[in-house]
């Protein structure tokens, strides 16, 4: 059997794959609440014959192999509850009292592996199981788990972020293993958990020596290809006051009490002095071309406990997104102390009692050449298939990352869905373009894989 055997066969065989990622998006499976998507992603993996194994990943572990990138674990209902000023680490988890919700408990990463014949180049698929929150749940006008198909979109949480890539690549899996093809290069599924927010289950696999000669992450890009992508970091900044009523704010001359509000407009300037300051660097890379290098979001404020007090305290959230251009993660981390540390040095009020800086969650950038393998290789799949094979900076961070940074396997992102659709209410999919993703994974996966191991081309 050929390889236009298994492209005949997904497409007469469309509903079922349409079918699959309904069954899918109606498991629940939000952040901290992966196992019943596992365990459906588990049985799935062995109706294709792969060798699975389930674990949960090793908080500690990680930490101590990846000191500098490894995350606290998140669940939607605690999420990003515990800041750090400097890095996270395995022990203050455990003395933060957290532990029992920040945990990877009945969260299994799920890996399948098909062994190939031989001889052919190896390919880790990886996709995250687990979604975002639902909230606010009132502006869904759907239930968020119904998979309702209306006008070709498949509505529902995780459509686009990210079932409908994890599902076009087993269905692809699932038509070449029934038109009989035979790959020669192992296929790894990856089926992982906490992506959102942390990304310790992909860390976790490379920690374990999980490595292929490529890997695709199959967050939605609809279906273009994406070769590097930028850093991230959460941050907040809290900022003091002095609670007073407007009776007591003076004492004569003297003022006594101090709004954390009004000491903000000085920490506002110094954060988007960062942003200003890295966005007048210029580079010449035709990648990274009509992107900004830095991009800051103030997304949350929070303070004071009474209108008639001046505000005591005052908790401002935000974060970021960098060129990796620009320097590592850690480089932002150490610019935003020192802005803020400018900040505090500026007003007379915050020398004496200073703002802080902690930071949530980091991300570092990636930056592979666009030429490298598997980025060539899926665009010349794209090409011959009437698909759009420019490769591309991808606009957002994801586990791509810990792949290629910290696993040193080159990989490309590439999937069904849009990030404009990730994390809203309404969230969908446009089934024909899940349908091809299907295809141009099959086509790619018999190319890669049944190429010989340790060829270039």
């Amino acid at each position: 059997m050929s390889l236009h055997d298994a492209l005949a066969l997904a497409q007469q065989e469309a509903q079922r794959s349409i079918d699959a990622l309904a069954a899918l998006v109606r498991i629940p499976s939000l952040t901290g609440e992966e196992a019943a998507g596992q365990l459906h992603i588990a049985d799935l993996l062995r109706g294709l014959g792969a060798e699975v194994d389930i674990t949960e990943p090793d908080v500690a572990a990680m930490f101590e192999a990846f000191p500098h990138i490894a995350q606290y674990p998140t669940h939607w209902q605690h999420d990003l509850i515990l800041p750090y000023a400097d890095l996270p680490t395995a022990p203050a988890l455990e003395a933060s009292g957290l532990a029992d919700v920040l945990n990877y408990r009945g969260r299994p990463n799920v890996v399948g592996v098909l062994k190939g014949s031989g001889g052919g180049r190896s390919l880790i698929l990886n996709g995250h199981i687990d979604t975002v929150t639902i909230e606010p749940s009132e502006a869904w006008t759907r239930d968020p788990h119904c998979a309702e198909i209306e006008a070709g979109r498949m509505y529902g949480r995780g459509t686009s972020d990210m079932k409908g890539g994890l599902m076009a690549a087993l269905m692809a899996l699932r038509f070449l293993r029934e038109a009989g093809v035979i790959l020669q290069g192992d296929v790894i599924v990856q089926s992982v958990v906490n992506e959102e927010h942390a990304g310790n289950g992909t860390l976790d696999l490379v920690r374990r020596g999980i490595t292929a000669d490529a890997a695709i992450v199959l967050e939605p890009t609809e279906n273009q290809v994406f070769v590097s992508h930028p850093g991230g970091l959460y941050w907040q900044v809290a900022v003091p006051g002095i609670p007073r009523s407007p009776g007591a704010r003076w004492q004569g001359d003297t003022q006594d009490g101090v709004s954390a509000i009004e000491r903000l407009p000085g920490v506002i300037d110094a954060l988007l002095e960062i942003e200003r300051d890295y966005n007048q660097i210029r580079f010449n890379d035709l990648l990274e071309q009509g992107q900004a290098t830095f991009s800051l979001v103030m997304g949350k404020i929070a303070g004071g406990h009474y209108e008639t007090v001046t505000a005591g305290d005052l908790l401002l959230k935000g974060g970021a997104y960098f060129s990796g251009r620009i320097g590592s993660v850690q480089d932002v981390m150490q610019r935003f102390r020192s802005a803020i540390a400018s900040a505090n040095k500026r007003d007379r009020f915050l020398r004496c009692e200073p703002v802080a800086v902690s930071f949530l969650h980091h991300d570092d950038a990636t930056r592979q050449p666009p030429d490298i393998a598997v980025a060539a290789g899926m665009a010349a799949t794209l090409g011959h298939r009437g698909g759009d094979g420019t490769v591309r900076h991808g606009p957002f961070c994801c586990d791509m990352r810990h792949l290629v940074n910290q696993g040193g396997i080159p990989g490309i992102i590439f999937g069904p869905g849009t990030i404009s659709q990730a994390h809203k209410p309404d969230e969908y999919i446009e089934v024909a373009e899940y349908l091809a993703a299907i295809g141009h994974l099959i086509a790619f996966i018999h190319d890669w894989c049944n190429t010989p191991s340790g060829s270039q081309a």
